[in-house]
């Protein structure tokens, strides 16, 4: 009897423990999902095949994939009915039929309510761009050599008497222009506006010439070499003192190793999230959002690069001179530099010893 007991109180845990594989949490805006794939054989979890709809997840611990998303993200679809709101999506973990899609869903009573992501919806216009080194300009070449900067610039438009501030809550190089077809993924922003690669490579935000602009930068990595690379990013648009876990830029300065607040140092221990996982606050203020895809544009090494028909950029002094041109002048030029003083040394020295000095005028008669 005692037996039994102690199966029925293992199966029961067993079972317990199978439903909270996946555990879903949903806010006003956004969702918190975390997952436990569950293989047939021991293996790890490999955080680049898994997918809540077309969205990378956030953080690994432990095997478990934390994904933090928004719900006018990922693909989720909405269904509405008169007094419900309901958002679905599916986590996917590649192509392994061992592991089967997981749904998520998210229901919602909007009787009489107007939600804070209906009010995030709003119109604004976004944009974002791939600039020169000193962000004087667009970028002269979608071309880019290992260890040169990529720099970016996004901007909201500013709309009558609101301040607003734009923030980048998520970012990642990709191979394709859909995140769902990409074979290669590297995370760049994460954690609702951790800049990850200034800690990980070479990457930093730059001050901000107003709130509703910002820039960074990263160094070309070692990332789908010679391929088509497109930018993903996720970004937002809030009222201007609106700083939080979640409304945030950061980056990590490797010399005094901690995380630094871009618009506040003195507040900079909003950014020590970015070592863990940054929650999301649920938030009644007005703002917007948008997922803006850049590209493509290429890595290639140094010498593969030089052996192609590039320009230079004004940084090096000739604004749209393609290289074989300058490959073809240069020589025709000295040669035709020779030629005239191989002609003056014939007429005045050579010419002249053999048939006795004459006057200049007389070089010119043919003899």
């Amino acid at each position: 009897m005692m037996l039994v007991q102690v199966v029925l109180v293992l199966l029961f845990v067993a079972s317990t423990f199978a439903q909270k594989d996946v555990v879903i949490d949903c806010k006003d805006d956004s969702v918190t999902v975390k997952w436990r794939p569950v293989f047939s054989w021991a293996q790890k979890v490999d955080p680049s095949k898994a997918r809540l709809g077309s969205c990378p997840p956030s953080s690994l611990n432990e095997d478990v994939l934390l994904f933090l998303v928004w719900l006018n993200d990922c693909g989720f679809r909405r269904l509405m009915s008169e007094d419900k709101v309901t958002y679905t999506n599916v986590l996917t973990y590649g192509s392994d039929p061992e592991v089967p899609p997981e749904p998520v869903e998210c229901i919602y009573d909007i009787s009489g309510k107007r939600t804070n992501l209906e009010m995030m919806e709003e119109d604004h216009v976004f944009t974002m761009k791939l600039m020169n080194s000193d962000f004087s300009g667009p970028a002269l070449s979608s071309m880019f050599t290992l260890g040169s900067r990529i720099s970016i610039k996004a901007e909201v438009e500013q709309q009558g008497l609101q301040h607003l501030q734009i923030y980048l809550q998520s970012c990642v190089l990709a191979t394709a222009p859909d995140l769902t077809h990409a074979s290669q993924v590297h995370t760049i922003i994460a954690n609702a506006g951790c800049l990850i690669e200034s800690k990980e490579g070479n990457s930093m935000f730059l001050p901000r010439q107003k709130p509703s602009e910002i820039r960074f930068y990263f160094q070309a990595f070692k990332f789908a070499l010679g391929e088509t690379v497109f930018f993903h990013c996720n970004m937002e648009a809030w009222d201007h003192e609106s700083i939080g876990d979640d409304k945030k830029a950061c980056y990590y300065m490797k010399e005094q190793r901690r995380w630094e607040l871009l618009d506040d140092s003195y507040r900079s221990y909003i950014c020590t999230c970015c070592d863990t996982a940054c929650i999301k606050r649920t938030s009644f203020e007005s703002g917007s959002s948008t997922k803006m895809v850049i590209g493509p544009f290429t890595i290639v090494e140094a010498a593969q690069n030089n052996a192609s028909d590039t320009y230079w950029t004004a940084e090096e002094g000739l604004i749209g001179v393609p290289v074989w041109a300058v490959v073809v002048t240069v020589p025709l030029v000295l040669l035709l530099v020779a030629g005239a003083i191989a002609t003056g040394y014939y007429l005045c020295f050579w010419r002249g010893g053999r048939l006795g000095y004459r006057p200049s005028r007389d070089l010119l008669t043919k003899y």
